[in-house]
């Protein structure tokens, strides 16, 4: 039997190397040999002498072998070259070329190096130097918004927060010469140059003056510039336009002027001259209304209101025509129209047809009729009728400055205690309001007004009823310009 020097353990005739412990094997007989008990299964039986031999052969085997040494030496010489090369050669190399690309002006591809370099030396300073330049080259070139921006991310380096500003004041001048003075004015406040409105405005007025636009130099210099420059404007635009016989604008601007120089005067002669020309119809009957007594316009009035009445009559329109005879004091035409009137309800409307009919007494057959409507009423014995005028102007058709009154007159046929009445006014927006008239005897009348300002441009209807029972009496129709 053969067993290894080292570990004791059986081995095969043919093994070389122990199969357990890796050690060449011995042959017997040699002095590893005797070192066996063959009594005691193979334990090894080590003196002191051996037990030295085996530390002095483990620590050999602890050594690192010389080439393995030379080899880690130069790996850790080359891995320190390398960090050397990218910690600091390499930096050195991309900051001395960053720094040529500055000297020679190429700002941008300067700056994009620097950036990559960190606090490397002074690549913040030179950062910051290559955005300035590049932001003084985008400026010469023109490119004022961009570099109005470019100078604001600066924050404040060197001259950058002025030059920004002057960057503004530029775009500001490009919007004014252009005529878009609210952006200009709105660029001049950002650069803080408010007071460069005024003058681009008054530069902006006079070239529009040059070019026959009188009224648009009036309103840039009501808007921006100085309110006398724009009342001469206006006022030169006025007399021009009286010129050129376009009454009806130079009228308007007259009556803007309003005291100014002899602009009330202007605007009477303009004023006539326009509604004096006009067809009949309603621009024509309230134009010479508000003229007053301007020359011969009361007679102009009465007569374009028969005319414009007569014609709402022939086109059925007879609720207009009623306030157009009642403006002209036709009281013959009035109850033809408003008999017409009550005639055209019968049918859609019975509660308006027999307040019509009611407040008309014996003209013709309106009694009759007003029994025909009550038929189809559900025994309401109270009726109400109404016209509308604004400024003492009786009309159905209104402006959106005007005030609007409604004259209602109520009553029964028996004796009653007085009742609440309800007016309420519906635009086509179907925005609503109501006032209540309170305590209305027989035959008794009320108004109720509004301003038409609020309320949106169509057809407004107006409603008349009993506020305890909620029966409404009439219904009629304006219309708001």
């Amino acid at each position: 039997m053969i067993r290894c020097a080292y570990c004791g353990k059986k081995l095969m005739d043919s093994s070389r190397y122990c199969p357990y412990c890796g050690k060449p094997r011995y042959e017997a007989g040699s002095e590893f040999a005797e070192k066996f008990d063959p009594d005691k299964d193979g334990e090894l039986l080590i003196p002191r002498s051996q037990e030295i031999f085996r530390e002095e052969k483990a620590r050999k085997a602890r050594r690192i072998p010389a080439k393995l040494l030379i080899a880690a030496v130069c790996g850790l010489a080359g891995c320190i070259a390398i960090i050397v090369t990218v910690r600091v050669a390499v930096p050195a190399a991309r900051y001395r070329s960053a720094e040529e690309l500055f000297r020679g002006g190429d700002y941008a591809a300067a700056e994009e190096k620097f950036s990559k370099l960190g606090d490397y030396k002074s690549s913040e300073a030179y950062l910051q130097k290559c955005r300035y330049q590049t932001a003084v080259g985008l400026m010469e070139e023109g490119a004022y918004p961009v570099a109005a921006d470019a100078f604001t991310a600066l924050n404040g380096y060197r001259d950058s927060d002025a030059l920004a500003a002057e960057c503004m004041v530029k775009i500001g001048n490009e919007y004014a010469e252009s005529g878009n003075l609210a952006a200009a004015a709105s660029v001049y406040a950002a650069a803080g140059k408010p007071g460069l409105i005024k003058s681009s405005a008054r530069s902006r007025a006079a070239s529009l003056a040059e070019e026959g636009d009188l009224y648009g130099a009036a309103e840039v210099s009501e808007r921006y510039g100085d309110p006398d420059e724009a009342l001469e404007y206006r006022y030169r635009g006025a007399l021009a336009s009286k010129a050129d016989g376009d009454y009806k604008t130079a009228a308007d601007n007259f009556y803007r002027l309003g005291d100014y120089r002899d602009s009330a005067e202007q605007y009477g002669k303009c004023a006539y001259g326009y509604y004096k020309n006009l067809p009949a119809g309603e621009e024509r009957v309230r134009g010479l209304y508000f003229l007053g007594d301007y020359l011969d316009s009361r007679e102009l009035f009465e007569q374009a209101a028969y005319e414009y009445g007569k014609q709402c009559y022939d086109n059925e329109d007879y609720f207009t025509a009623a306030a157009m005879f009642r403006n002209c004091g036709d009281l013959t035409e009035l109850y033809k129209a408003r008999y017409a009137l009550g005639n055209s309800l019968l049918d859609s409307d019975p509660a308006s047809a027999r307040s019509v009919f009611a407040l008309m007494g014996t003209y013709s057959d309106s009694a009759k009729k007003k029994r025909a409507a009550e038929d189809a009423l559900d025994g309401e014995s109270w009726y109400a009728d109404c016209y509308t005028e604004t400024e003492g102007y009786c009309t159905s058709v209104f402006e959106r400055g005007d005030l609007l009154t409604v004259h209602c007159t109520a009553g029964t046929d028996s004796i009653s205690s007085p009742v609440d009445m309800t007016v309420t006014l519906t635009d086509s927006a179907g925005n609503s309001v109501s006032a209540d008239c309170r305590a209305v005897r027989n035959s008794g009348s009320f108004t109720v007004s509004a301003e038409l300002s609020g309320f949106a441009a169509g057809t407004m209807e107006i409603t008349v009823a009993r506020k305890d029972s909620g029966n409404v009496l009439r219904k009629i129709e304006i219309i708001i310009k």
